[in-house]
């Protein structure tokens, strides 16, 4: 998508506050320093300069705590990729029906995208270059929806076809629309829609 990221998305966040490390530490203000920086510009666009200038520390003292750059970024990236595996299983009862793995995924997207996002932006964003990219980045959210719609169709819940495509273009109705709200498309919080994007998820594995 192309435009300018809501010039007041990071806004009121802590600087202190940082997605592995302590809160307060150095390594906290580091960690948030270059994820807001890499969900503004990129990973690439992003130098180790410009992550010690935005924390006001040397360069030097950025590698007493990461000893690079892509380490700093993969660190942070499985980091969260592991709180929204978590906040998926935080929601879901044992035996749950698609329906309430839908609202379970929908539920963990939202509420990222709207208690830190610059998580959620950076996560959206690097998600290719650390999961389609290496094949790495542990299970995935998406996996968890595909193994449950190829089970949904073998049951006969839904109508048969492709489950890889089903879940893409299921995950695409809070993805997307996740995405329109980052440049101010989209009114926030996304989690007043939680209820509408889980009737379009399902609207879309029963069609």
């Amino acid at each position: 998508m192309t435009g300018m990221l809501r010039e007041d998305l990071f806004e009121g966040t802590n600087p202190n506050i940082g997605v592995t490390a302590k809160t307060g530490t150095t390594k906290a203000r580091i960690e948030r320093a270059a994820l807001q920086l890499f969900a503004r510009h990129g990973m690439d666009g992003v130098s180790i300069k410009q992550i010690a200038e935005a924390c006001t520390i040397s360069d030097g003292a950025m590698y007493r705590h990461f000893k690079s750059k892509d380490a700093l970024a993969r660190l942070m990236f499985e980091a969260i990729h592991k709180t929204l595996l978590d906040m998926v299983a935080s929601h879901l009862k044992p035996n749950a029906s698609l329906e309430e793995i839908a609202r379970a995924l929908v539920t963990a997207y939202c509420t990222l995208a709207d208690e830190d996002p610059a998580q959620f932006t950076y996560h959206l964003t690097h998600r290719n270059y650390f999961i389609a990219a290496s094949g790495d980045g542990g299970a995935d959210p998406s996996d968890l929806m595909t193994d449950c719609i190829a089970q949904a169709m073998e049951r006969g819940e839904i109508p048969q076809g492709d489950p890889e495509l089903r879940s893409a273009m299921a995950l695409g109705v809070v993805m997307q629309a996740a995405e329109y709200s980052l440049y101010g498309r989209i009114a926030r919080p996304l989690s007043a829609h939680i209820d509408e994007f889980t009737r379009g998820i399902m609207a879309v594995l029963r069609s």
